[in-house]
């Protein structure tokens, strides 16, 4: 976990305050909430910490294993995504991770740092080729999906309805 740690607060190295990815949370009322900033480092050892973190919670809150699974999978594209191709994945980069349980409703969201200018190999968020099988993926997984910008932040986030078989 050292490569990415859980953060309270965050501070770039230059000393500036306000980098940290926001999650509009206007329109959830209720149930627990679980809302962590998470240093990346730069690399994809940080999407591991953020599925454990996503099943301990919902687990926590009861949710049935089934949901656990589709979450876990879900989260683990959507993450995997913020760092290929946004700033989160660059030294320094920051995520947030937002989990809410309310009832027989799960929502995570992930936000990152917005758009790369192109990442390494020449590829931006909206390429495709290749790309774009994950959120066929978190679509499969989740009940709704979806994504939103604002600002310098890019937030993608599912719900799932839980029946707790």
């Amino acid at each position: 976990m050292a490569e990415a740690r859980q953060l309270r607060e965050y501070v770039p190295a230059d000393g500036t305050a306000g980098a940290t990815p926001t999650i509009d949370t206007g329109d959830l009322t209720g149930g627990s909430t679980d809302h962590t900033v998470w240093s990346c480092a730069g690399n994809l050892t940080a999407v591991r910490s953020i599925r454990a973190r996503v099943r301990e919670f919902l687990g926590g809150m009861g949710h049935s294993e089934s949901s656990l699974d589709d979450s876990e999978l879900a989260v683990s594209e959507v993450a995997t995504n913020a760092l290929l191709h946004s700033r989160s994945g660059q030294s320094g980069g920051v995520m947030t991770l937002f989990i809410r349980s309310d009832g027989a409703r799960l929502r995570v969201a992930v936000a990152d740092q917005g758009e790369r200018e192109t990442d390494a190999d020449g590829h931006t968020r909206d390429d495709s080729g290749d790309f774009g099988r994950g959120k066929l993926i978190v679509d499969s997984c989740a009940t709704r999906s979806g994504e939103y910008d604002s600002d310098a932040t890019h937030v993608a986030w599912f719900e799932i309805d839980d029946t707790r078989d």
